[in-house]
């Protein structure tokens, strides 16, 4: 749907996302807040993700001295259960996003004279947060412990950001069409079914469709193709599994999808820079 379709509040921070993705260039480091055994008074502590990115100016989380000064286009992503503290010493815009199952909450923020302001412009957009926005979720909720890998975590806050546009780009009245269904449906499906040894002709066949109509609805309607969405899905679960369990690495690929241990390996090493047993030495 067209931006300029859409009620005043949605049409302005779809106008803020759109300048977001369309610039990328202009994005910067990813920084993620962390979870304190107890929140200190006046930090924002909540059991769903948020986003906070710098429009312009400086802005910071006062909870972690390396998060005092994030300039433009630098981006604090709060995963569940962790805080933040804001810190408006100077001039600052900024887009705050939470989302939850069932809506996403957007705010902006106009800082001209340093202190905490209320948000200027605010909306609940509502949709159901499965399917490729979730894998995105736990993708970055669990890459929180290895914020160093920026050339992973990057394009996956552009390919996330991407969505969150396309989400307040649909009015909140609009039924969803055919294509837009059956490939929710699909994301869906994929997240319950991860474990088995899927194909794109699988799939297709379990909704019958063709492979190729399958290849164009994740082309048309979302920001990864069917082989890059699947292996987000099982990788994110494979890291879980990892951090929380003595699994053997062959166990964990078998439950995640993956023919044998070997393999699994040789791809989360290509993915994330290091094999699965140095990964889950990092959470010993």
């Amino acid at each position: 749907m067209p931006i300029t379709q859409l009620p005043a509040d949605q049409r302005f921070f779809a106008d803020l996302l759109s300048g977001l993705v369309l610039n990328p260039q202009q994005l910067g480091r990813v920084w993620f807040a962390s979870a304190p055994k107890t929140p200190p008074a006046g930090s924002l502590c909540l059991d769903l993700p948020r986003l906070e990115v710098v429009l312009r100016g400086e802005y910071g989380n006062k909870l972690e001295q390396a998060q005092w000064t994030l300039t433009q286009g630098e981006m604090l992503f709060i995963p569940p259960r962790a805080a933040n503290l804001p810190l408006f010493t100077r001039s600052a815009m900024v887009l705050s996003m939470v989302f939850a199952p069932a809506w996403t909450g957007m705010a902006f923020y106009d800082c001209r004279s340093g202190g905490t302001p209320g948000p200027l412009r605010k909306i609940e957009i509502a949709h159901q947060q499965r399917g490729e926005g979730e894998a995105m979720l736990t993708a970055l909720t669990l890459l929180s412990r290895s914020p160093q890998d920026q050339q992973i975590i990057q394009p996956l806050m552009l390919s996330f950001l991407h969505l969150c546009r396309k989400s307040v780009t649909t009015r909140a009245d609009a039924t969803p069409t055919r294509p837009q269904f059956l490939y929710q449906s699909m994301c869906n499906w994929i997240q319950d079914n991860y474990a088995q040894p899927l194909t794109r002709e699988d799939v297709a066949g379990f909704f019958n469709i063709t492979p190729n109509h399958l290849s164009r609805l994740f082309s048309q309607q979302g920001t990864m193709s069917f082989v890059e969405y699947l292996r987000w899905v099982r990788m994110a679960k494979a890291r879980m599994i990892l951090q929380k369990s003595p699994l053997s690495i062959g166990d964990v690929a078998l439950r995640c999808g993956f023919p044998d241990g070997d393999y699994f390996s040789r791809v989360f090493r290509r993915q994330f820079g290091l094999t699965p047993g140095e990964y889950r030495a990092r959470f010993q």
